[in-house]
């Protein structure tokens, strides 16, 4: 092609027809920058396919996670607030002047009391994409924000979880440690008889024991609320991916 132009130049040249080089010239090198300025245009096409390519796969990372996280902090809150209501349910009944209950019908409900699980947040791929330098999301810039705020939410959440189970370790652990007995809670599991080793009416009426309650009552119940919020957070978040990546979308098989 280079050797096509200059010989169309050489030609020009030995006819004498300086007018038409010029023009010739001129033309080839407006040719040249309209071919610079394609080649530009098409490399800065491909790296923005690029960029375009890595924030749909981030954005599908997080996704993922996200919808682990809801359907993990969705049981888990049946989980809390089953515990929450038995708690509520043993201070009436320490409140109540009249106390009956039979000593199954105690181990059935202290049993969901301390009965309850590790408290876990999948982040790896949540925290890598806000500790990611220089990435943004282009097509809603808003979502590092999110993000951050849902980080914020993620870290309140286990404090409050990390308060019921150092109560739980530290005080009511010990407590019934002393005062109950611990192999009923197995029993109740299997079905079988339980045995009365211990007064309950007693330890009904035990201040220590139903002040240990109270303070159950008072760091379960937060807790509860609190993963309700960050629910609807992740909720929003996944909503917000789905409207801006809408192929993003998991679905179950």
């Amino acid at each position: 092609m280079i050797k096509f132009f200059r010989k169309i130049r050489q030609n020009l040249l030995s006819e004498g027809k300086t007018g038409k080089y010029l023009k010739y010239a001129i033309g080839e090198v407006i040719l040249v920058v309209i071919g610079i300025l394609i080649a530009l245009q098409i490399n800065n096409w491909n790296e923005l396919q690029k960029l375009n390519e890595k924030e749909i796969s981030v954005a599908k990372e997080l996704y993922i996670e996200l919808n682990e996280n809801l359907t993990s902090v969705k049981r888990q809150l049946g989980m809390w607030e089953n515990r929450d209501k038995k708690v509520s349910e043993l201070i009436e009944i320490i409140d109540s002047e009249n106390v009956n209950l039979t000593n199954r019908e105690f181990d059935s409900t202290l049993i969901y009391v301390i009965g309850f699980g590790n408290f876990k947040l999948k982040q790896s791929k949540f925290q890598r994409i806000i500790s990611m330098e220089n990435f943004e999301f282009k097509k809603s810039p808003s979502l590092i924000n999110d993000l951050l705020s849902l980080n914020d939410l993620y870290a309140t959440l286990m404090e409050y979880y990390n308060r019921n189970d150092d109560a739980y370790h530290q005080i009511l652990k010990p407590y019934l440690m002393d005062n109950y007995a611990m192999e009923n809670f197995n029993k109740i599991i299997t079905g079988e008889k339980t045995k009365s080793k211990v007064n309950y009416r007693e330890l009904l009426t035990d201040l220590k024991f139903a002040n240990i309650i109270q303070s159950t009552k008072g760091s379960s119940a937060p807790f509860v609320q609190r993963i309700k919020i960050t629910i609807k957070q992740i909720e929003a978040l996944k909503k917000k991916l789905e409207t801006i990546y809408p192929n993003i979308i998991v679905t179950n098989h």
